[in-house]
């Protein structure tokens, strides 16, 4: 496995790119470009671990089904200056990262036209930002291509802030003694942003068509972000017409990343019940990536 770490942004060491790459080997001609994943951890834009549970590990579990597997750690409050962290600045990191892994396609492997975003929590956030404003016109301007090479073939969104209203409500309410008074400065430069800014960085404000298909996870014990976000965003999508899954687990609580113990992975006795949305995750791409393996039964009750 190539194992390597690029800067994406000249002259700042605080936004990388991790690649996770099983290269053909060299007797095989011709080899067929893999479909490519990113992954962008938590961390409420205060941090983002690339080596913690939500990362590294995420990364490798999908490597060894044969995506070229990426993570990305953006732009947050403890690494990044305030200038750099303000959203949309994010969504531009995850831009770059997208344009980085299309330009060493062919070295790399990666089918272009299959390339996947999935984060957790505050990179969920990142990641439906970005699956619903692609088309919008700020990536495409700000680096000059067509907005088209920007367009994700899925987005997984696994237990995310993908509304800031309902989010801002619970944090000052202080229904959780652990999200921080100022996890909203990073993102919105304010304690306290007005409705119109928490709904301007809502991925749930902006779902269109243009959305791509998309895999909601979330348990319903989560005490750190209320998981009706992610009910709410199915709606969205299913009045959207964006193909959808919604799996939402009775127990995992917020950061069950691969839903293993976080203290003993190894322990399958451990394992949450909530651990099943990597199998029901990869199915899901894998009808994304070969439409040919979904079985779709006719509808006995539709004309």
């Amino acid at each position: 496995m190539k194992i390597e770490t690029l800067k994406l942004w000249e002259g700042r060491d605080d936004v990388e790119l991790t690649t996770f790459l099983t290269m053909p080997d060299s007797f095989i001609k011709n080899p067929t470009p893999k479909p490519a994943i990113i992954v962008c951890p938590g961390g409420a834009y205060q941090t983002c671990p690339r080596h913690g549970n939500e990362g590294d590990p995420v990364a490798m579990t999908f490597a060894a089904d044969g995506y070229q597997a990426f993570v990305l750690e953006y732009s947050v409050a403890t690494k990044t200056s305030q200038e750099n962290t303000t959203f949309p600045a994010q969504i531009l990191d995850l831009g770059k990262a997208m344009l980085t892994i299309r330009e060493h396609a062919e070295a790399w492997s990666v089918d272009v036209d299959k390339i996947s975003i999935i984060g957790f929590s505050a990179g969920a956030h990142l990641c439906g930002m970005y699956a619903s404003t692609w088309h919008e016109g700020l990536l495409a301007d700000t680096f000059g291509v067509e907005k088209e090479v920007f367009k994700p073939l899925s987005a997984l969104l696994m237990y995310g802030v993908l509304d800031y209203v309902i989010q801002d409500e619970f944090t000052a309410s202080n229904q959780n003694p652990m999200l921080p008074d100022d996890m909203n400065v990073p993102v919105m430069g304010a304690v306290r942003p007005s409705k119109e800014v928490l709904e301007k960085w809502s991925p749930i404000c902006h779902v269109t068509k243009e959305m791509p298909p998309t895999f909601l996870g979330a348990a319903v014990d989560d005490g750190m972000v209320p998981s009706i976000q992610s009910v709410k965003m199915a709606e969205k999508l299913h009045m959207a017409g964006v193909p959808y899954e919604l799996h939402m687990f009775q127990y995992g609580d917020h950061g069950f990343s691969l839903g293993r113990n976080l203290f003993e992975p190894f322990r399958e006795d451990k394992a949450h019940a909530c651990a099943q949305w990597v199998s029901l995750a990869k199915t899901f791409l894998m009808h994304q990536i070969a439409e040919e393996s979904t079985e779709k039964e006719r509808n006995p009750f539709s004309q």
